[in-house]
């Protein structure tokens, strides 16, 4: 053999060694990404492993052959199919990951009113200064106390203590105090307390601070593999009352809504319950003093949630915030919602500029349209109640269109945009595993001739509102007081749902033939 030809068989041997190699990392990388599904078609999954290896198998018995260039072209788009495979997976288990934020950036702000001659940290000497005294508040506390250490705010300042936030805001209002720490998300907080609806024009911001902190892992873990073994479970859905687009600060959860879901993965039966903003309940991380429930989100979704669960008796597994753009995103990803609109309503848009109306009657809404129908209230006789119902009439609208999704491109916006604009505790692989669920509502469907298959029950609670009195604020506000027999009937409503207590006949029919 000249020396020519045995260059050549050792530059064809090398090459062949070469795509082997590439090869069985293209498919070590697959595979990897295929059980990164977890819950999702594992049968299916596991089958595809099998024949990912069976075809390495193939492929090492044609190198030791010697077998002709159409073995190595196969190789070659072999390991073209496992990259392009591994980056779309990659890309859709991205996006499902990024939902669940594992790191919240936290924000405090230092501010005053705007004809204060006060412009700079460097201003700041020999005034009087409101703090929260809520030790456990991130952006109201911790970071506040962080700013004050790093300008030595202590030295020439006094630091006034406070334990309630809107008599904070009023003592600077009223001149009692200069500066104030607060959450810089306080145009959220206060733009719909009577009295402060035009705070951001009032105030402004001499010093703010940023700390992201990693989120404490409070999931459950109710879901599994099999639908048939999954626990039922809640999920309170909190709106967020922001127009920009993304939730990658920590967001309070006193906007435009506040829903109680719970959900049995065996009967397909879900509760809706609105919770009005105004309810006066006691808040659990004050010491139940009782309050506006919205008051609950200035100290953070855990207060929230525990406030609502002491209420109604019912523990809350996972939450879900949602800002305007991720509904306007949501809707348009579907192509529009069927809603019956119970009256013609106007509001601004989700960048609160010019308006947009929505008329009575049964309606195709886009997603600006369907923000309108969850945000107005001043509109309605019932205002917030009423708001709370037509949010309802509108989640059960959108959970009716996913399910006549079929399109991937469709599927990829709207998980897109959930990513962008909600947050969860739920983790990736619960997310996955809803996959089960919505197979199951899929081939339930096709036996259903309507569109309430999904078997969703509103809730509406009943109360009174009127003008209270508070004594630390010297004001009238607006409260709704929650009838205790309503909220007893809601808690066993949910509770039956979630499989923890038996159902009651309310009523019983005797016949005489």
């Amino acid at each position: 053999m000249s020396v020519q030809k045995k260059k050549k068989k050792k530059t064809t041997i090398k090459f062949n060694n070469i795509l082997i190699l590439l090869v069985l990392i293209s498919s070590g990388f697959l595979i990897y990404h295929i059980l990164l599904l977890g819950p999702i078609e594992a049968t299916i999954r596991y089958l595809i492993i099998g024949f990912i290896i069976l075809v390495n198998i193939l492929f090492f018995l044609f190198k030791q052959k010697k077998s002709k260039n159409i073995a190595l072209l196969l190789m070659i788009l072999f390991i073209g199919i496992n990259m392009v495979l591994c980056f779309s997976i990659r890309k859709v288990y991205g996006i499902i990951d990024s939902i669940n934020k594992n790191k919240i950036v936290y924000s405090a702000s230092l501010i005053t009113l705007k004809d204060k001659k006060i412009d700079s940290i460097d201003d700041v000497s020999k005034y009087k200064i409101g703090l929260i005294d809520d030790t456990l508040s991130v952006d109201n506390y911790i970071i506040a106390k962080e700013m004050i250490e790093e300008n030595n705010l202590d030295h020439d300042n006094d630091i006034k203590s406070y334990n309630d936030l809107l008599v904070m805001l009023k003592d600077l209002y009223d001149g009692k105090i200069d500066l104030m720490f607060v959450s810089s998300n306080y145009s959220v907080m206060f733009q719909n307390a009577e009295g402060y609806e035009n705070i951001n024009n009032d105030v402004k911001v001499v010093l703010e601070k940023d700390k992201t902190i990693q989120k404490k892992n409070t999931s459950l873990s109710l879901l599994s593999n099999n639908t048939s073994n999954m626990k039922p479970f809640s999920v309170l859905l909190m709106g967020v009352d922001s127009e920009k687009d993304g939730l990658k600060k920590n967001a309070y959860a006193n906007g435009d809504g506040l829903m109680l879901l719970t959900f049995n993965p065996q009967t397909l039966n879900i509760t809706m319950m609105s919770i009005p903003r105004d309810s006066y309940v006691p808040i659990s991380c004050r010491n139940n003093t009782k309050n506006k429930l919205t008051h609950a989100g200035w100290f953070g979704t855990d207060c929230m949630m525990q406030t609502i669960e002491n209420v109604f008796d019912v523990d809350i597994n996972y939450y879900v915030k949602v800002n305007f753009k991720g509904v306007v995103g949501i809707v348009d990803a579907l192509g529009g919602v069927n809603v019956e609109v119970p009256k013609r309503l106007c509001t601004d848009n989700s960048n609160r500029q010019g308006q947009v109306c929505i008329e009575k009657g049964m309606q195709t809404l886009n997603g600006e349209e369907a923000l309108v129908l969850a945000r107005n209230r001043y509109d309605l006789k019932l205002g917030d109640i009423d708001r709370g119902y037509n949010q309802q009439l509108l989640l059960k609208a959108l959970l009716q269109k996913m399910t006549e999704v079929r399109n991937v491109n469709t599927l990829l916006e709207i998980l897109q945009t959930v990513s962008n604009n909600l947050d969860t505790n739920l983790t990736t692989e619960e997310i996955l595993s809803f996959y089960n669920i919505f197979k199951d509502i899929l081939a339930s469907r096709k036996y259903q001739s309507n569109d309430d298959f999904l078997n969703i029950i509103q809730i509406k609670l009943a109360g009174d509102g009127r003008k209270q009195y508070f004594s630390n604020l010297k004001a009238n506000l607006w409260v709704y007081n929650l009838n205790e027999k309503s909220i007893k009937s809601a808690s066993h409503e949910m509770k039956v749902n979630l499989n923890k207590e038996d159902a009651v006949m309310e009523k019983v029919f005797t016949f005489n033939p």
